[in-house]
C-alpha cells in the first residue's frame, strides 16, 4: 500500500487538487530510466500516455511505429505511438502499454489510465483528506 498527497496548485478562483504521484519509467530496449516524474491519475483516461519527449529521451525509435488515433474529453482527436516500458511506482515493478504523444500538457507529461494502470490496482481518491491510496 502507498498513500501519496494531492498536488496543491494554484487556480483562478481557489486553489487546485491534484491526484499526483511519483513514477520512474524504464525502456526495455535501452534500458534507460527517467528520473522520478510526476504522473497524472486519470480514472477518465483509458490508457496511459507519456509526452514523445520522454520517449525519445528513453531511446524509443517513432518512425517505424504506427500512430493511433485517440479523442479528448473536449472531442478534439490526436495521434499517439505505442511502446512498452517499465513503470515503477507504489513500490511496485509492472511492465505496461504507453501512448507517446506530442499534444500533452507541459504540467502532465504522464497520464495513468485504465488499461496498464488502474487494472493492477485498487485506487482510493480521498478527496476531503486530500491523499490517494494505491493498493
Amino acid at each position: 500500500m502507498a498513500k501519496y498527497p494531492y498536488t496543491v496548485l494554484p487556480g483562478e478562483i481557489t486553489p487546485v487538487y491534484k491526484p499526483l504521484i511519483p513514477v520512474l519509467l524504464n525502456c526495455k530496449k535501452t534500458h534507460k530510466i527517467t528520473p522520478p516524474i510526476n504522473a497524472l491519475v486519470d480514472s477518465g483516461a483509458d490508457v496511459c500516455f507519456c509526452a514523445k519527449n520522454i520517449g525519445l529521451w528513453l531511446g524509443i525509435q517513432f518512425k517505424k511505429k504506427r500512430p493511433y488515433t485517440f479523442t479528448t474529453a473536449n472531442k478534439t482527436p490526436f495521434q499517439a505511438m505505442k511502446e512498452e516500458v517499465i513503470l515503477y511506482t507504489a513500490g511496485t515493478r509492472l511492465t505496461c502499454p504507453f501512448f507517446f504523444t506530442d499534444t500533452l500538457p507541459k504540467e502532465t507529461p504522464v497520464i495513468l489510465g485504465q488499461q496498464g494502470f488502474f487494472e493492477n490496482f485498487r485506487i482510493t481518491f480521498d478527496v476531503r483528506s486530500k491523499i490517494i491510496e494505491i493498493l
